[in-house]
């Protein structure tokens, strides 16, 4: 099963979950409650991320990672309304291959490699709590993106023996850019899926 269709399978469940445990409250309305929400220092997030787009090779890859957030607002910057504003950080790793670009043309693996990134994303996070278990957000930012492909290399020509691995290693600054939804299943523990570029990713938050 390759990654793709792991990540839409786990995506379907969650879904399915999210559907269970948020329909009683979604007719409960907050969002013209100001500060009405939890008041908490500090969400940890680890979750489960599927990078789509900006990955060297162009495949897909799928890996762990886990957010950290912030809030500096408790309720702002629109006073009349349920939002609060905070910074959020962490880090995701993707594995996967590539299907060109790795390597040499002549070789018969070309395209054949292995890429694990490393991203580091800061980014703003403005939240809208539209019910108690429901509240919704947006993340623009940036991220730290350390890229490393090896593949096979034929030093001799094609068609020879493979001599050894090459590895290509490369760091940038690239913006993201997500949107996404929270369902609490407690005051303190719910799930949270984000989408956007470069990556999907779904899991659970705890607040502290």
């Amino acid at each position: 099963m390759n990654s793709r269709v792991t990540f839409k399978l786990t995506l379907i469940a969650l879904a399915l979950c999210l559907a269970f445990f948020s329909r009683p409250a979604r007719a409960q309305s907050i969002i013209r409650q100001p500060g009405n929400h939890p008041d908490y220092a500090f969400e940890i997030e680890p979750h489960l991320a599927f990078q789509w787009a900006n990955r060297y090779g162009a495949d897909d890859g799928i890996g762990p990672g886990i957010r950290f957030n912030i809030p500096f607002m408790h309720n702002g910057p629109i006073k009349t309304i349920n939002n609060n504003m905070g910074i959020t950080f962490g880090m995701d790793i993707t594995f996967g291959g590539g299907n060109y670009g790795c390597g040499y043309p002549y070789d018969r693996r070309y395209g054949d490699c292995d890429v694990t990134e490393f991203w580091l994303p800061v980014a703003m996070q403005w939240n809208f709590y539209l019910t108690r278990v429901i509240s919704v957000f947006g993340e623009p930012g940036f991220a730290i993106a350390h890229r490393r492909a090896s593949y096979p290399w034929y030093c001799n020509g094609p068609n020879t023996p493979i001599c050894n691995d090459r590895t290509f290693t490369d760091t940038n600054i690239e913006p993201v850019l997500w949107g996404g939804g929270r369902f609490m299943f407690s005051d303190k523990v719910g799930a949270t899926v984000r989408i956007g570029f470069p990556m999907i990713t779904a899991g659970i938050n705890i607040l502290l």
